[in-house]
């Protein structure tokens, strides 16, 4: 019996969701720091989460197990700073330059327009990524620059302090 396949499938089997951003009985999306109780509820066999409202909580849900949770605190995302960033892009595009430092600043802001659904990663070939722009359908290159760990955080802060957002956490966009 191969363990690992079993492993596998058993944490899939137990694997629960986050938490939603709407009320899994009346569907309406959470306030920002909004109260609302969360919930592991049997469903054929199988255990999914559950997020349901205060208002909603009166119609006692049938849950396994439950708590009460609030919501975290939603930052107010400036559009006019991402499409300040779409902007400075498009220069950046049209104005290519075999300057290393303006390659990594490229390559770093089409991580974040791609991380903020602007452009779309499409892969990456001897050295280039591919991506294609939203707002005009077009596929381009970039250099891929070679970044190491050490000036990653340097290059970070200066593109959130330009841009006034948050670059996240390094994981490809979903």
């Amino acid at each position: 019996m191969n363990t690992t396949m079993t492993n596998t499938s058993q944490a899939e089997e137990w694997k629960i969701s986050k938490r939603g951003r709407s009320c899994s009985v009346c569907q309406r999306e959470f306030r920002s720091e909004e109260w609302l109780y969360s919930g592991i509820a049997e469903v054929e066999g199988r255990f999914e989460r559950r997020d349901v409202c205060v208002p909603c909580w009166d119609k006692k849900p049938e849950l396994f197990s439950f708590w009460k949770t609030r919501m975290p605190r939603r930052e107010v995302k400036r559009l006019e700073d991402i499409n300040a960033m779409q902007e400075f892009f498009k220069k950046l595009l049209e104005k290519p330059s075999d300057d290393s430092n303006r390659q990594k600043v490229t390559y770093l802001t089409a991580l974040l327009l791609a991380r903020k659904r602007r452009l779309r990663l499409a892969g990456s070939k001897d050295g280039k990524l591919r991506i294609e722009k939203t707002w005009d359908g077009e596929a381009t290159e970039i250099a891929d620059p070679m970044i190491a760990d050490s000036e990653l955080e340097t290059l970070k802060q200066q593109m959130e302090q330009l841009f006034v957002v948050e670059l996240g956490d390094g994981q490809p966009p979903a």
